[in-house]
Order: C-alpha cells, then structure tokens, then sequence
C-alpha cells in the first residue's frame, strides 16, 4: 500500500451491529428482572409471616384452651372437695357423733381451709329457729344466709332430699357479690341440713392459681351467660383469645370463661418493613462484610506469627524451665531453660510420655501418682516439690507449679509448668539452719557462762556436805568400835549429795552439748521442774523467787525438752534482769503450764518487772534488737526460730505488773 492510499483523519468510531430480536429482549428482561425478584421476595415474605402469625394465634388458642380446661378441672376437684367434707360432718352429725360446741369447731376449720366460704348454718325445717354454727370473722357485718333467695335454697333442699347427697344450688346475686349455696342432708329423710354460702369471687381468688390469673380474666356464669364473678388481677381481657367451658359441679352447671390479655401479633407490619429495608441493604452489606473478613483475617494471621514469635522468644530467654503437656501427659513443648536443667536435647523430650527420662527411679511411684492428679483435675494449684535427675545422673530438687492450658475457645487442651531449680536455695536453708544450730549452741554456752559463778555455789554445798558426812565417818572409825550401822546414815547422806552433784553437772552437760533435734512427747510438769533447777542458778545474784504452777489437765508437748528448756531459761532470765530495780518482796519469777487454745497446751513464764516499752514491742523479736546495754539482740529472734520449728507461737502480753510471755502449742 502506497502513503497515497493511507486514510487522513481521525478514525471513525465502529458502527454498532444491528439489535437481534434476542438482543432487545435481554436489554428489558436485566431491567426488570431485579424488580421482579424483589416482588417474589416481598410476596414470600408477606405469606410467610401472614402464616406465621396464623400459626402463632392458632397456637395461642390451643394453650388458652389447654389451660382453661386444666382451671376447670381444678375448680371442679376443689367445689367436689368442699362438698365431701361438709358432707362428712353431717354424717357424723346424723349419727350423733358430734356435739353443738364440737361441731362448731369442726365448722371453723372448715371455714380456715379456704376464704371463699361465708357461713355454715344448720337448717332444720321443723325447728321455728336458724342455728349459725359457724362464720367467717374475714366477712363480719354480712349475712349470707339471710340472702339466699327462697327459690333457690328450696331447690337445692328438695334436690340434696331426693338425692341424699350434698348439691350446689345455681347462683344467685346479692348485695356484696355473687354467691353460691351448699346442702348437705344430715341423713337421709331427716329434714335438718348443712347449709354453706360461698362468695363467687373469693372462690376464684382461691381456687384459681395466681399464675394464671396475672395472664387472663376468669369469669364465672350461669347456664343463661350472665357472668356472675369475675377476676382480672392484671385487667380486662384483650377479646382476641377466649374460651368458654362448662363446669359440672354437683346439683349445678356453672360456665367458666376465660379471657387472655395478649393482643394480636403487633410486629408484623415492623417485619414487613424491616424486610423490605434488609433486602436493599443486604447485597452491599454482605460484599463489605466479606471485604472486612478477609482484612481482619489477614490481620489476624500477622498477629498470630507475631505472638508466636514474641511468645517463642519469651520461653527461650526465660530461666525457668517451662513444660507443656497434653492431656494424655505428653509433652509438648520444652524450653531451652529446661532443657539445660535436665540436661537433654528438646527433640528427646517432645512427644514423650511418662515415665519421663528425668525422672529417679526411687519415686516413680510418686510421679506416676502426680501425674494421675494433675490430669485428672485433682491436683491443686500449690506449688509441688520432689527430685529430678540430670543426663549425668545428678539429683537436684525443683519445685513444680502445674496450670491448665487452654485454647482460644477456652477448652482446656493441657498442662503448663513451670519448673525452678532450688539447689540453691537449698543450699541456702541448710546453711542458714547450720548458722541458726551455732546461734543456739552460743546462746546456751553464754548462758552457761552466766550461771558459772552459781553453779560453782550450787556444788560447793553438796561436795562440802560429802567432805563432811565423810571426816565424820572416818572420826569414828579412828575412835574404834564404829559399827556399819553407825557409819551407814552419813555415807547414805554423802551418796545422796554426791548425787545431786552429778544431776546439777549432767542437767548442765546436756543443755550444752550440741545434738540433733529429737522430737518426743514432752511432760510439762518435768520441763518446768527441769527448767527451775537451771533458773534458780541465775535467781539466786537477784534474790528473785521462783515458781512453777502446773495445771494438771495440761497435755503433753511434742517437741525436744533441750531446745524448749533454752527458751523457758531465755524467757527466765530476762524476766530475772526486768525485776533487777524492783522492789525486793515482787521480784517473783512464775513459770506455768495449763491448757491453751484448740486443745493444746501454753508454756508462760511472767515476771513482776518494769515492762515492755511501748515503743521497743514492735521490734522485740527482731533480730539484733535489744534494750541492754550489753546485750546481742538475739535471744527472743531465737526463741521464736525455735518455737516455731515445733509449730507453735510465741507472744507477750503486758499484765498490771510486769509482762508475760506465751508459748502456745499446737495439739499434739
């Protein structure tokens, strides 16, 4: 093609191909065809609820119905009920069993049963006069009998006569209210009768449950329609559901009719109209739900790859080991803290069961038990601690912290631990009890130190005593003729002093040596007399007086006597240094025992000193605190260690002279 032929000119725009039959109609069909699905949809919807609620009256209808027949049956059962008991007294009242003051009171309690019934009279056609026997006090200034018309109670007379048995008579009106009347024959052909007037409304506030009266009207008529009593606790009926039904009692027919509150179904046009606007919005609605669930997806899953990168880098900087288990007990997931603590790689440890390679073989039963309670659920949440063992073989305790491990739906799918290595914390306590086991071993060597010069005059009397009794004895063998039964009394007395020699340097001896604690029941009278001998060493520089008072339902004390006698000589000796400026006559040490709370027993030692400032009480058992001069400030920190190692507890108590110090024991 030669340039000569090249069109000029801005290209023409393609004609459009002919419209086809098919084409045309298409065009038409996609403008109306959403128009047409919105008028099936509205059409759908408007007979769908136009069923609903025609459904929802029907089955509304079939409740009322429901429940009006199981109100008449109910009324009916109580009327029956009334009229078989007010039968049975007149039986007895025919037979002669019943006086007028007996009657009377079994007329009451007829009357209590229930408030619908006005008054019971005792009719008897051959008598000129009307016997009341009974009468509701509820209904005082009214006579019901009075206003039963004749026709009526005629009626029922002549029917209970001919039937021999007690009959309702047709309702009837009176100034107060609708009522209703009741004969019982007092046997057959006698002509006295029982006769009850019931109140309509009062039979309905009875009979019919409150439950059903706060959702409907009741109403009570006759066989013509005209309602004779009505209740409508919570209003009048609404007039779309209601429902009449004979009810047959005996000599009557009354009609029960119920009246249900509920009004029409009111939400339908609301419906309609929701409808309509759903059905627009519904489309864009769901495009832009599915546009915000897509994004909050997206979002989610970063979050997610976060957190688990965040969470995973928690566990592998943590220094706590950390164990996670399924609820086959399984493990899950380890630490590198844990890992180091066991001293196994995290593939050995992932995806085993129990028994575990870290366990020691001396407790598997321990853990195989545990690990039952855990997956159980019966484990609790305190903290439990054993034993586990390296690669190596190494022992070394821990202390366990179970949690449940939940899902994000809040299932329970494991169990998370935490695992602490407390070797040395263990180190730790057993240091501290070496250190606090050297505390004691001082603190009873400087009480020894104390009490030296009074141990030295406490055996200088019993050895001079022996030197005594001895150069006596030896005079009168040098005199000659001294017989065995001479020199017997003063070498009995020298073995006795010699004795009490040795029990002053044994009592001594063992408060001193350093031993294990040994637990053992206690007797308070011994520990107090034990205790006394040591203390009256360091009385006797003060003049201070001491007493021991035991009360002889005191229990034993489980414990260890040295230990205890450490703490009853502390307390003595500083009750001892408080009365040192006192006057002579109350410088009295008491040292007691007697029953203490909860069926234990109390170890007390009081003194008649200064007291405890006010200002020196809070700190009295801290450790290094003191209010001597010279002293250390670890006594009273010892003796509460100490007493609280045998589960008890240690207090004062300032008294009008002087303070007493407590030592309260748990039972044993």
């Amino acid at each position: 093609m030669s340039l000569a032929t090249l069109p000029s000119g801005p290209p023409s725009p393609p004609r459009a191909a002919p419209a086809t039959p098919a084409g045309r109609l298409w065009r038409r069909v996609r403008w109306w065809l959403p128009g047409v699905i919105v008028v099936l949809l509205l059409g759908a919807t408007s007979f769908l609820l136009t069923l609903s609620e025609s459904q929802e009256r029907a089955a509304l209808q079939d409740q009322l119905i429901t429940d009006s027949l199981w109100v008449r049956q109910s009324l009916q059962f109580q009327l029956e009920r009334e009229a078989e008991a007010l039968s049975l007294i007149a039986a007895d009242v025919g037979a002669g069993q019943l006086g007028r003051a007996a009657l009377e009171a079994r007329l009451q309690v007829f009357l209590r049963r229930g408030r619908e019934s006005l008054e019971v009279v005792l009719l008897d056609k051959g008598a000129p006069s009307l016997a009341v026997l009974a009468h509701d006090t509820a209904s005082a200034g009214l006579d019901p009998f009075s206003a039963v018309p004749s026709a009526v109670l005629e009626g029922a007379l002549a029917r209970a006569t001919r039937e021999g048995e007690p009959v309702f008579g047709p309702p009837f009106a009176t100034p107060w209210g609708a009522a209703l009347v009741l004969v019982a024959p007092v046997k057959a052909g006698s002509p006295r009768f029982l006769v009850a007037v019931y109140w309509l409304e009062r039979v309905l506030e009875e009979m019919v449950p409150w439950t059903f009266a706060q959702s409907h009207e009741v109403t009570i008529g006759d066989v013509t329609g005209t309602v004779r009593a009505r209740r409508a606790s919570a209003g009048r009926g609404r007039g779309v559901y209601t429902h009449q039904v004979p009810l047959e009692v005996a000599g009557t027919t009354l009609l029960l009719g119920t009246n249900s509150l509920r009004g029409p179904p009111d939400w339908i046009t609301n419906t309609i109209r929701g409808g309509t606007v759903a059905l627009a919005l519904l489309l864009f609605w769901s495009l832009w739900a599915l546009w915000r669930d897509v994004q909050r997806r997206v979002a989610a899953e970063t979050r997610l790859r976060e957190e688990v990168a965040f969470r995973r880098a928690m566990g592998d900087s943590a220094v706590i080991g950390l164990r996670a288990r399924d609820l086959d007990g399984r493990v899950t997931f380890v630490n590198p803290a844990f890992c180091r603590m066991v001293g196994l790689p995290e593939e050995s440890l992932v995806g085993r069961g129990p028994p575990m390679p870290y366990w020691t073989p001396e407790l598997m039963d321990e853990y195989r038990r545990r690990v039952d309670q855990v997956l159980s659920g019966q484990a609790s949440s305190a903290p439990f601690e054993t034993v586990f063992r390296r690669a190596d073989g190494t022992r070394f305790p821990v202390v366990i912290y179970d949690a449940p491990l939940r899902d994000g739906d809040g299932r329970q799918v494991g169990w998370m631990s935490s695992i602490l290595d407390v070797t040395e914390e263990k180190q730790a306590e057993e240091r501290e009890r070496l250190q606090q086991e050297r505390l004691q071993a001082a603190g009873r060597l400087a009480t020894m130190g104390e009490m030296a010069s009074s141990l030295a005059h406490e055996l200088n009397q019993p050895l001079g005593a022996i030197t005594s009794y001895l150069a006596g004895s030896l005079n009168l063998i040098e005199r000659g003729g001294a017989s065995a039964d001479d020199l017997a009394p003063a070498l009995a007395k020298a073995s006795q002093q010699a004795q009490r020699a040795g029990q002053v340097i044994r009592r001594v001896h063992e408060f001193v040596r350093k031993r294990e604690p040994q637990r053992a029941a206690v007797d308070p009278t011994r520990l107090l007399e034990d205790c006394r001998a040591l203390a009256e060493l360091q009385a006797r520089r003060t003049g201070t007086r001491v007493s021991v008072e035991v009360d002889p339902a005191t229990p034993a004390i489980l414990g260890d006597a040295v230990m205890l006698e450490q703490v009853l000589l502390n307390l003595s000796r500083n009750g001892i240094e408080a009365m040192a400026e006192v006057d002579p006559g109350r410088r009295v040490l008491v040292m007691s025992a007697r029953p203490g709370e909860g069926g234990g027993a109390c170890l007390a030692v009081r003194d008649h000193g200064t007291g405890i400032p006010p200002e020196a009480a809070a700190r009295l058992f801290s450790p290094f605190f003191t209010t001597k001069p010279d002293g250390m400030g670890m006594g009273l920190s010892i003796c509460r260690s100490i007493v609280e190692a045998h589960g008890a507890r240690l207090a004062f108590v300032a008294m009008d002279l002087g303070t007493e110090f407590r030592i309260q024991f748990p039972p044993p």
